[in-house]
């Protein structure tokens, strides 16, 4: 139902052009979910806000980019040619494709309910109104758990704790009754207990609605309970994806082997953990050849300073971009 070539996005800054990310590819199937991981700045978020062309008028979609959906009509429609105000724009937007932001403090307005903001989604997406749309609204923040949703769908998001508003914020992307819903992050801020809460409701939701999914996450762990498959993102490039299992289980990238080591493991707390060393550069400071070398300990000498890799096929729906599987030795 969605396929993405070759995004590349640049944004114009004062210290010139940045480009957070480049040249990412993949695809989706109704149903189904796609788990984007990597640290942050990598380019998940920016990636997922391409696909809503939810983008500031500083950023430039690649003139290769290709990000095709195909409706509920089975309609294909090319989002990367859509203008920003055109209206199978504002019909995709919200409602076939939903989005979880990544704050949903700062997602809803502080000056309308809670019951105003999503009987709007609904009103627009829906064509409901007055009462029915207000019954829905109440419906949908029962079906995320929202206790004494009457009560709470006239409450202001500030009134609400942290949980309820992520969940409040699910109610609300979920109204319109999407086919495929972005969430970015939708557990970071809240505590073990609550994101357990929250991932054991999205995955109930999906399997009830059959929606597809790209969930976003800096956490593998969290990525290997919700995905069916998995892209590891690098300074705005996909380094490598495949079925979320076999990737972790014999991960073929050293960033992917560095983010599973600093996994902390409830069998080694008496060891030290182990990061991934360094810090990811700025876009601004993309380095030469392939963008992960400086932190890696097994790049080769000549070539992954040099060269940008090119996607390996390994097979079983895996692919890599990284040299130590292009066959290709260290040279002087």
């Amino acid at each position: 139902m969605l396929s993405v070539e070759n995004l590349s996005v640049t944004f114009r800054t004062d210290e010139g052009i940045v480009t957070p990310v480049a040249d990412v590819s993949f695809a989706l199937a109704e149903g189904r979910t796609l788990g984007l991981v990597g640290e942050s700045g990598s380019g998940k978020s920016v990636t997922a806000k391409a696909l809503m062309r939810l983008l500031p008028g500083t950023a430039t979609l690649g003139a290769h980019s290709r990000m095709r959906y195909v409706d509920k009509a089975g309609q294909a429609i090319g989002i990367e040619r859509l203008s920003p105000r055109a209206r199978a724009l504002r019909r995709l937007r919200g409602g076939e494709i939903g989005m979880i932001f990544q704050e949903p403090m700062a997602s809803f307005s502080p000056v309308y309910t809670i019951g105003n903001q999503i009987t709007e989604a609904i009103a627009l997406h829906r064509g409901l109104k007055g009462r029915a749309a207000r019954a829905l609204a109440i419906e949908m923040l029962a079906k995320v758990g929202i206790a004494s949703p009457e009560r709470r769908i006239d409450q202001y998001p500030h009134t609400l704790s942290g949980g309820m508003r992520q969940r409040a914020m699910i109610a609300l992307a979920l109204s319109a009754g999407p086919r495929l819903l972005i969430a970015d992050e939708p557990t970071t801020a809240l505590d073990v207990t609550i994101q357990a809460q929250v991932l054991d409701l999205m995955r109930g939701l999906q399997c009830d609605l059959g929606m597809a999914m790209i969930f976003i996450s800096h956490d593998l762990g969290v990525i290997a309970q919700v995905a069916q498959e998995v892209a590891v993102m690098y300074l705005g490039t996909i380094v490598e994806r495949g079925p979320v299992r076999a990737l972790l289980q014999a991960p073929a990238h050293p960033y992917t082997r560095g983010l599973i080591a600093a996994i902390p493991r409830l069998d080694r707390l008496e060891g030290r953990l182990h990061p991934v060393p360094g810090e990811i550069p700025s876009p601004s400071a993309r380095p030469a050849g392939c963008p992960f070398h400086p932190r890696c300990a097994e790049a080769l000498a000549g070539i992954c300073a040099t060269r940008v890799p090119e996607p390996v096929d390994l097979g079983g729906g895996r692919v890599v971009r990284c040299h130590l599987h292009t066959g290709e030795r260290s040279v002087a």
